[in-house]
């Protein structure tokens, strides 16, 4: 029986997804939902994966590991972003700066949502923002629905009544934090940061951190009965990527971010491994623990199968 991978149709993953990479040594099937995107692997991971590799993003994956679920990262990552693209504010909320978030609304898909920890994170180092002024406004359904998920103590979250941007669009919330590079800004809308490209850089500048979206995970018990198999498939993603970074053209976009800008900035190509990642891995669990998502700050070697590099 063939073992089933799920290979998103973009980036480098469209590489393996249309069998133009193959993992090697290993009956190895691409797969993905023919509907809802990735939104079934993310639902299905913290009750029965839809595959025997699954992809999550960098958040869930950290809950999942902490909840003590059969599955282990592999250090592929299927996409980097900056959360400073994706975040909006209300014209007449009086948000300025950074700091003006304090004592706002704040809308995010999720608490847990991926990039709102990334940019709850980046804005503590960044701004000392105090993320327990803030009240949250999270969405549902989310890539977490169903999940009991912790948070650290001060932190409030109410349930959006309906969609964020219109909220935000309406006055009803003061800032929303969104994914990619966010939602189109309205007469009554504008980013939080003037130029989100340049806060972006100047974050990476400052931290060395390159904020990952998603990963690559297996079943543990697909591993230990499959030696070799985690590695065959670090390997075939890294074929992929070095395809991708090939073919790619400085006019398309990776998750909101212009090919040309990431390339000019020495932030493409990006590499897959534990190694080449350590800094922006401690940057989200430590974001992680100290926004209450997991129980402690894990060491990054805990988090991906043994010998990974």
């Amino acid at each position: 029986m063939a073992i089933t991978m799920a290979a998103p149709r973009e980036f480098a993953a469209a590489y393996l997804s249309d069998g133009t990479v193959k993992v090697a040594g290993f009956d190895v099937e691409p797969a993905w939902p023919e509907s809802g995107g990735a939104a079934p692997i993310y639902a299905s991971a913290f009750k029965e994966p839809m595959y025997d590799f699954v992809i999550l993003p960098l958040s869930n994956f950290l809950i999942a590991i902490d909840k003590g679920l059969p599955l282990i990262g592999l250090p592929v990552f299927i996409d980097v972003f900056f959360p400073q693209l994706g975040a909006r504010v209300n014209k007449d909320a009086g948000i300025e700066s950074p700091a003006d978030l304090e004592g706002k609304r704040v809308g995010v898909r999720g608490f847990a949502f991926n990039p709102a920890v990334w940019l709850r994170g980046a804005l503590v180092d960044m701004y000392g923002i105090a993320l327990e002024k803030i009240q949250w406004v999270a969405a549902e359904p989310n890539s977490l629905s169903g999940v009991d998920v912790s948070r650290a103590p001060g932190l409030e979250v109410e349930t959006a009544e309906r969609p964020l941007d219109e909220m935000l669009d309406a006055g009803e919330l003061d800032a929303i934090f969104w994914d990619r590079g966010g939602p189109a800004v309205t007469e009554h809308t504008a980013t939080l940061f003037a130029d989100p490209l340049q806060e972006a850089l100047k974050y990476h500048l400052l931290t060395g951190v390159q904020p990952l979206n998603s990963l690559l995970l297996a079943k543990t018990d697909v591993l230990d009965a499959n030696p070799g198999l985690g590695q065959a498939v670090v390997d075939a993603s890294n074929e992929a990527r070095d395809l991708y970074y090939e073919n790619v053209s400085d006019d398309e976009d990776h998750m909101g971010l212009p090919v040309k800008w990431l390339r000019s900035n020495g932030l493409f190509p990006h590499r897959n491994g534990v190694a080449a990642n350590r800094t922006s891995l401690e940057a989200i669990v430590r974001y992680a623990h100290a926004q209450g998502l997991i129980s402690r700050r894990y060491e990054v070697e805990e988090l991906f199968f043994e010998g990974a590099k």
